[in-house]
């Protein structure tokens, strides 16, 4: 399994909550292969966004050949106070 972890900082709180959703879960439920999602938002305004994917080819199917880039939906643009940045783990245990 593959973990995605994309953090960024956010320029309106609900603005993300609202994104989150309307648009970023839906779209995630939808996507064979994802297996969890987690969304987070601290008080100062970090967002973080966690996916857990059964297989690399799953989130290539999300992400596209560019997988190891954000993927930023349009309607999250204005939302966004800087460049999202994400990482990628092989998940090697869990509870």
């Amino acid at each position: 399994m593959i973990v995605r972890v994309w953090r960024c900082r956010i320029s309106s709180a609900e603005g993300f909550r609202e994104f989150t959703d309307k648009d970023a879960l839906p779209i995630l439920r939808s996507q064979e292969g994802c297996i969890a999602a987690y969304v987070g938002l601290d008080d100062l305004q970090n967002g973080i966004v966690v996916t857990v994917w059964r297989d690399l080819e799953s989130l290539r199917r999300f992400a596209g050949d560019d997988w190891r880039e954000p993927v930023i939906h349009p309607n999250e643009v204005k939302l966004l106070a800087e460049k999202p940045k994400v990482e990628h783990y092989t998940l090697v245990g869990m509870l």
